[in-house]
C-alpha cells in the first residue's frame, strides 16, 4: 500500500527476571544450538527472501465471476476501479519473481537450512507447529475464496470505508487473505523462510501474539495512512523481520557477529521499501505497520536473555528480563 492523497489507480497491498533453573538456556533451545541459532544461522539472511515475498500484491486472478463480483463492490464500496490496477501488478510480480529466484538468494536460503538444527529442518517439527498452522490457514482461506467466487474475500478484506461502518475484524481477516495463487504462494514462501527461526527463538505463545500483533499493526497502518482496499500475509510477515532485528540487537552483547546481521536486516528492509515506493500496487504503509508492530511486540514480551549467574560447576544462569515480567511483577506489588 502507498500512501496518496487521492484514491491510488493501481495500488495493493495486501518483575525482577524469573530465574531459571539448569540447563542454562532458554527452554526452547539446547545448549547446543542457542548460539547456532542465534549466530551462526545467521537468521538475518533468510530475509534475502522476503525482499518481494513479503509484499501485498494487488492481482486478481479468480476468473470472470469474481472479477465481475469485484468491479461492483469497488464501484459501490470505493468508488474507483481496482480491475484497472491488474496490468501494473502483473508486471511487479514477474520483476519479484526473477528477484526471488535469483542465485544469491538460493545461496543465503541454503546456508541459513544447512545451519538449523535437525528438528528445525524438518516441516513436521514442533518447533514449527504455529508456523505450519498459520501456512495452512492461509492455504484453507484462499481455497474458501476460490469457492465461494471470492465473496469471502469482499468479506474479509481491508476496505476502509466498511471499517468505518464498525466491521473491525477486517484488520484481522485481511491478513488471511490474498488476491490470487502468486500472492498466496509468494507469501507462504516468505513465511514458511522467515517463521520457524521466529518462532524457535520466540516460543510458541510469544510467537502467536507476535504474528497476530503484526498483522493487526500492519492493517492498522495501512487503514490510517492508505485509501486502497488491502489483503495479504506480509505485513505480519515483515512483522517477524522486526522481532529478529530487536531479537539481534538485545543479544549482540552475547553472541559474536550481530553487526554483520544488523547491517544485513537494514539493507533487506531499506529495499523492501525501496520497492515499494517504485511500485504503485505495493502497501508500504502496511508493511511498515508490521514491522513496526513485530518490533514493538518483540521488545515487550521478549526474549531479553541475560546471565545472571555461574553456577558452581561453571554453568551459566540465564534469566528473560523481558519488561513485561517487570510490569506484571509492579501490578502484583500494587494490588
Amino acid at each position: 500500500m502507498g500512501s496518496h492523497n487521492q484514491p491510488p489507480h493501481h495500488q495493493r497491498r495486501r518483575s525482577p527476571p524469573r530465574r531459571l533453573p539448569p540447563p542454562p538456556y532458554p527452554p526452547h533451545l539446547s545448549s547446543s544450538n542457542f548460539y547456532q541459532v542465534a549466530r551462526n544461522s545467521r537468521n538475518a539472511k533468510i530475509l534475502t527472501t522476503t525482499l518481494v515475498a513479503v509484499q501485498h500484491i494487488y492481482c486478481h486472478g479468480h476468473g470472470p465471476k469474481l472479477k465481475d463480483v469485484w468491479h461492483k463492490w469497488t464501484v459501490h464500496v470505493t468508488g474507483f476501479n481496482i480491475l484497472q490496477w491488474s496490468q501494473d501488478v502483473l508486471s511487479g510480480a514477474h520483476t519479484n519473481l526473477l528477484f526471488f529466484n535469483a542465485d544469491e538468494s538460493r545461496r543465503e536460503f541454503k546456508q541459513f537450512q544447512k545451519s538449523s538444527s535437525k528438528s528445525s529442518r524438518s516441516f513436521f517439527s514442533s518447533e514449527r507447529k504455529w508456523t505450519n498452522i498459520f501456512l495452512a490457514l492461509n492455504i484453507l482461506v484462499y481455497i474458501a475464496q476460490v469457492a465461494t467466487d471470492g465473496k469471502l474475500l469482499f468479506w474479509g478484506a481491508k476496505i476502509n470505508s466498511l471499517i468505518n461502518k464498525g466491521q473491525l475484524w477486517r484488520l484481522i481477516t485481511s491478513s488471511f487473505l490474498h488476491a490470487n495463487i502468486g500472492h498466496l504462494l509468494v507469501n507462504c514462501y516468505s513465511l514458511n523462510s522467515v517463521g520457524p527461526g521466529v518462532e524457535k527463538i520466540s516460543g510458541p505463545r510469544r510467537y502467536v501474539v507476535l504474528y497476530l500483533t503484526s498483522a493487526i499493526a500492519s492493517s492498522a497502518m495501512s487503514y490510517w495512512l492508505s485509501k486502497a482496499p488491502a489483503v495479504g500475509a506480509s505485513g505480519a510477515i515483515l512483522g517477524l523481520v522486526g522481532s529478529f532485528a530487536v531479537f539481534v540487537l538485545r543479544h549482540r552483547g552475547m553472541v559474536k557477529g550481530t553487526e554483520g546481521d544488523l547491517r544485513y536486516i537494514a539493507n533487506v528492509i531499506v529495499l523492501n521499501m525501496a520497492i515499494g515506493l517504485l511500485n504503485k500496487g505495493i502497501d508500504n504503509w502496511g508493511h511498515l505497520g508490521g514491522l513496526i508492530g513485530g518490533g514493538a511486540v518483540s521488545w515487550l514480551l521478549g526474549p531479553a536473555w541475560k546471565i545472571q549467574s555461574i553456577s558452581s560447576e561453571g554453568r551459566r544462569v540465564f534469566a528473560d528480563t523481558a519488561p513485561i515480567f517487570s510490569i506484571i511483577q509492579t501490578k502484583r506489588d500494587k494490588s
